[in-house]
This record gives structure tokens, C-alpha cells and sequence, in this order.
């Protein structure tokens, strides 16, 4: 690999200088920013952009720009991915307005690998939030001479399997505005992004020095009277962003949470869990059962609902029922950004509310128990 032309490791930000006369005050100074970094196939630069347009994205960019060189090697790979680590928690990107990415001249076999692997990174749990909320929009450029629809075809058809974190624009070398939309990130995952980093804080307000995680369990509980359905509880009820049924199938009773693409509200997630707590009472479900919540048409939850569920689900009483009772649990997600997004929600809620069972993260019910992401209790 080709020798660095300035280290991110030996960044240093400039003392504040003290001036002779106390009454004076100093001009705020602009952050230096890191050296631009050689990794052998690209070279990695954080610019400040001059425009203050709004619209062409934030005006701190890290530009990724390939060289004469493009021999991509693992160690240069893992040296370019430590320096996008170092720029995501920099003061100006953490605590400002973000930054936008550019893919210079980054498109051919080996390099469109790079920009899979740096987005199946990006998705990795503990980063993926930062990425979806400091990371503003992809550039992508491209020679004007080389076909640029072809480069869009391409790209288009690898981000179905290896979508980015965010909008990603095609632009070609000599058109620099970012007018040629190719990727837009769902609405609904940026807000499931936006929940892991707000679980991830809510727990670690709730942790101890030792630690473990504690809820108050009874504060919403004690306040609020459950529905009693007594001996006439329905196959199935609608509470306005899910359809729950249940039933006995002949060996155990089941439970099952079918999604909709309405709007969720407190009042139907009362009713929602009125509802299971009566099924687990009930004489199907002495035997054990199933439950399978299936997520792919739902909107994301608020943190409050998430942290209302973790309260309810974590009261000791209902949790031993359920410790005795549920004998398997299944999760199912659509595939690609949101699965990777809902595995680390998942990771983070389970430490405010354990499961009781094995559960499986899936994106189809069919799917084999091997290939999904499993929670163990």
C-alpha cells in the first residue's frame, strides 16, 4: 500500500491562543481538519465547501477519490473505514450539520466492491444510526465520456441488495449539482435508525455501575385499568396499526401480530396488550404457544411505545407466565436497511426487557431458522 500523505491519527486540534489584553475577544476560528489520507487505491479528503446552499447538502464533505493505483487491498480498506470512523465523531459532524460523502471516479468492478463493503460497515450495529443521521447524502461521479446511465443502471441494481444509508446522487465530472436522484432511503427507516440511538440512551440512563438496566415496571401499569374481555375474548381484534389473532392449532396456542400501515397510537397498544395478557390467561395457551409479530407493512414505533412495551413485558409477574408459556417467538422485517436497523433495535431493547424464548429476526415466515438473527434468552 502506498505510504499515507498525512496521518488522521496525528490530527490535533488548535490550542485556543491567549491574548495579551483580557478585554479584547478573539474571532471565532474555523476547526482544522485532518490530513488527507492515501490508502494505495483512493485518497480520503475532508473538505469545507465554500456554498452555503442549503440544498446541495451539508458543506463539510469527505471525498473519496480514486488513484492510478486502484488495487484495492484489505489493509487499505481497513485503513480507509478507521478514518471514516474518525471523521463520523468529530466535533463538527457530531455536533453540527453533518457531512456529505463523495465517490470520486469510484465506479469499475473492484471499486464498486468498496462501496458495498463500506455500506454493509456502515449498517453494522453501534454505527449505523450515526451514519443515517450525520452522513446527510452520497455523491456519486462519474467520468461524463463513460455512459453515466449505465453507471446509474449499475449502481441501481446493486444498491436493491446493498442499499445506502442515505439519499445518493449520480453526477457526472462536469456537472457537479447533484440533480440525478438514483437512491432514496424510506421514510419509516430513517425513523427506525433515529429509535436504536435514542434506545441506546434510554438505556444507558437506566444502567448501574454494575451494569444492569432497571425499569420502573409498575408506572404506567398501575395507572392505567386493563381491559377485562373475561370469557369472550374474540379470534381476532384491530387496533388500528395491527391485526392480533389467536387461536389453538390442535398442539399449542399461537399469537400473531400482522402489521398494518396505520397510524400507531398509545390507545391501540393498550388494547393491543389487553389483549395478549387475556390469550396467555386463557385455557389455549396452558398448553404453550407461539407468537410471531409480523412488522413489514408497520410504521416504526415512538420511544415511547417501545419503552411502554419493555415496562409491560419486563413486570416480574407476566414475565415468569411468559417464561412458562411462550416456546417461540419469530419477528418479521423487510430485508436489507431495515433488518439490519431492527437487529440492533432489538439488541438494545432485549437489554431493557430480556426475551423469554429464542427469537427469531426473519424477513419471510418460511424463511430457515438458520438464516435469520436469533436472540437467545
Amino acid at each position: 500500500m502506498a505510504s499515507c500523505s498525512g496521518c488522521f491519527a496525528c490530527f490535533k486540534f488548535p490550542r485556543q491562543r491567549v491574548e495579551a489584553k483580557k478585554t479584547t475577544v478573539p474571532a471565532p476560528k474555523t476547526q482544522k481538519l485532518p490530513l488527507p489520507l492515501n490508502v494505495g487505491f483512493a485518497t480520503l479528503k475532508l473538505n469545507q465547501l465554500e456554498s452555503d446552499d442549503e440544498t446541495l447538502g451539508p458543506r463539510l464533505e469527505l471525498r473519496i477519490s480514486a488513484t492510478d493505483d486502484g488495487y484495492v487491498t484489505e489493509e487499505g480498506l481497513s485503513a480507509m473505514l478507521e478514518f471514516m470512523d474518525f471523521v463520523l465523531d468529530l466535533p463538527q459532524v457530531s455536533c453540527g450539520e453533518g457531512f456529505q460523502l463523495t465517490f470520486d471516479q469510484m465506479l469499475g468492478t473492484s471499486y464498486l466492491e468498496v462501496i458495498k463493503r463500506v455500506i454493509c460497515w456502515s449498517c453494522e450495529h453501534g454505527r449505523t444510526s450515526k451514519w443515517v443521521h450525520r452522513c446527510k447524502l452520497w455523491k456519486i461521479i462519474v467520468a461524463a465520456s463513460a455512459y453515466p446511465q449505465v453507471s446509474g443502471f449499475l449502481l441501481q441494481g446493486a444498491f436493491k441488495f446493498y442499499p445506502p444509508p442515505c439519499t445518493t446522487y449520480l453526477l457526472t465530472d462536469d456537472d457537479q449539482n447533484p440533480n440525478v436522484k438514483i437512491f432514496e432511503p424510506e421514510r419509516e427507516t430513517l425513523k427506525l435508525a433515529r429509535l436504536e440511538e435514542d434506545l441506546q440512551d434510554e438505556v444507558a440512563a437506566h444502567t448501574d455501575s454494575e451494569g444492569h438496566v432497571h425499569l420502573q415496571h409498575d408506572s404506567a401499569e398501575s395507572l392505567r385499568k386493563a381491559r377485562n374481555w373475561g370469557d369472550s375474548l374474540p379470534s381476532e381484534i384491530n387496533v388500528g396499526f395491527a391485526l392480533v389473532s389467536q387461536g389453538f392449532d390442535g398442539v399449542e396456542g399461537y399469537l400473531k401480530i400482522k402489521g398494518l400501515d396505520g397510524d400507531l397510537s398509545m390507545e391501540g397498544l393498550n388494547e393491543m396488550m389487553d389483549f395478549m395478557d387475556a390469550f396467555t390467561l386463557s385455557d389455549k395457551a396452558q398448553q404453550g404457544f407461539s407468537i410471531m409479530y409480523d412488522v413489514r407493512s408497520m410504521r416504526s414505533p415512538s420511544m415511547q411505545m417501545v419503552t411502554t412495551v419493555a415496562e409491560w413485558g419486563a413486570a416480574p409477574v407476566r414475565q415468569k407466565r411468559w417464561e412458562r408459556l411462550n416456546h417461540s417467538c419469530k419477528i418479521i422485517i423487510t430485508a436489507g436497511l431495515r433488518f439490519t436497523l431492527a437487529k440492533g433495535v432489538l439488541t438494545t431493547f432485549f437489554l431493557m426487557c430480556p426475551p423469554v424464548t429464542r427469537t427469531y429476526l426473519m424477513w419471510d415466515p418460511d424463511q430457515a431458522l438458520d438464516t435469520a438473527a436469533l436472540f437467545e434468552p
